[in-house]
């Protein structure tokens, strides 16, 4: 009896459990996808790159040995499979009035040296009503023009030329009418500047107005941050002197004969290396010479401007370049080169070229680019961070070729 009773138990739970899983299921959508990535590229001289040369930045100083040879021109050749990434999507109508979802990014770059580690992209929670949207989680900076990003086959999307940053952060937008949208973000980084953030207690706080539609758009943003470097001085005395750091910038994008697309970017900014742009910050020079162990600090600036253009899709083809230009502006201040937080101190300008052409079939793409890469760096530089002494330019050629699967 007791047996029976048993069976009968959990016969009943049984089927409420599948009930319950049937009800979830249709309130609940779910998604899963991603994309696989192999690529094969070379370089004719070594350049700063991470994750195991696929993120690729811009070519090293010169180094010469006493024979006056420069060692950094080497050819290197790499395969990598790392920037394959998974996909979730979960979605869930009639929640406070609109829809509700959560979206979880990942891919295979790791962190340093730890390539092929998971590593988190994307992860945030999003409420969609008609007019309006509220964003909580980790996903791109409101800083970067994820609109128009362009459509490298190289890793990077640009970078440092475009800005790339992916932080936690509270996001609002909203419709002011059919082509306009305001959005405002308050973020939060990560690593070493995140820790002085976070001791500052104050978040990013970005702004963007867009206007214009899919075909035609222009958006102009701008973001401010303080951080505090430091809570003790050299003495063990409590400091909250802050940096402060602005930055400003515009895109558009326009769309003719059919789906070709034409695109642009401009960005000037103070430390943008949160980006993963050029600048940074430093000591100002004076208060250091006078001997304060409580001193302030300034900001290098950089301007960054690109230009991008892709054709429609014809016939599984689809040819596209992206050109475009970084410059360091130096300090407004005299700045304490010496203790400076820059984490590529000496580069003063790069420029980029790079043709590429995409074959699509179905879920299949093929991509070849070929990015030409000329980079200025300085020898010596003044106490405004500018360079009175160069290096000869250095400039690297990369052939990526690269196969892609999407599901």
């Amino acid at each position: 009896m007791k047996r029976i009773l048993a069976v009968f138990i959990s016969t009943l739970l049984g089927i409420a459990c599948v009930r319950a899983a049937d009800s979830t299921e249709k309130r609940v959508k779910f998604k899963f996808g991603g994309r696989i990535d192999a690529q094969l590229f070379h370089d004719s001289y070594t350049s700063k790159a991470s994750n195991g040369g696929i993120f690729y930045y811009f070519p090293l100083a010169p180094e010469y040995n006493a024979q006056g040879q420069d060692l950094h021109r080497e050819n290197s050749l790499r395969f990598g499979v790392a920037n394959s990434r998974l996909r979730f999507t979960a979605t869930a109508a009639d929640i406070l009035g609109g829809e509700a979802a959560g979206y979880v990014e990942t891919d295979f770059m790791g962190s340093g040296s730890n390539i092929g580690v998971l590593r988190l992209r994307h992860a945030y929670i999003s409420l969609n009503w008609e007019r309006s949207q509220l964003m909580i989680g980790q996903t791109n900076n409101l800083s970067v023009p994820e609109e128009v990003f362009p459509n490298t086959v190289a890793h990077g999307a640009g970078t440092p030329l475009n800005p790339q940053s992916r932080i936690p952060q509270i996001r609002y937008s909203r419709k002011l009418g059919e082509i306009v949208r305001l959005s405002a973000a308050a973020g939060f980084y990560t690593g070493k500047e995140g820790e002085a953030q976070a001791y500052g207690l104050v978040p990013d706080f970005a702004l963007r107005l867009s206007v214009g539609d899919n075909r035609t758009k222009v958006s102009v943003s701008g973001a401010v941050k303080s951080i505090r470097p430091r809570n003790l001085t050299e003495d063990s005395i409590r400091t909250h002197r802050r940096v402060a750091a602005f930055n400003a910038s515009i895109f558009g994008l326009h769309t003719f004969g059919g789906g070709h697309k034409l695109t642009a970017f401009a960005m000037w900014g103070e430390d943008l290396s949160t980006l993963s742009m050029l600048g940074g910050y430093g000591p100002r020079l004076r208060d250091v010479e006078r001997g304060e162990t409580d001193y302030g600090y300034t900001t290098t600036q950089t301007i960054a401007m690109w230009l991008g253009f892709e054709t429609k899709i014809m016939k599984g083809w689809q040819p596209g370049l992206l050109t475009g230009w970084t410059k360091n502006l130096g300090s407004g201040r005299e700045i304490d080169l010496a203790e400076a937080e820059i984490p590529d101190k000496g580069i003063d300008w790069y420029f980029r070229l790079s043709p590429r052409l995409w074959y699509h079939y179905k879920q299949l793409s093929f991509g070849l680019e070929y990015m030409y890469s000329l980079a200025s760096w300085g020898r010596a530089f003044d106490a405004h961070y500018r360079p009175t002494e160069r290096y000869e330019n250095s400039q690297n050629h990369r052939v990526t070729l690269l196969a892609r699967f999407k599901f």
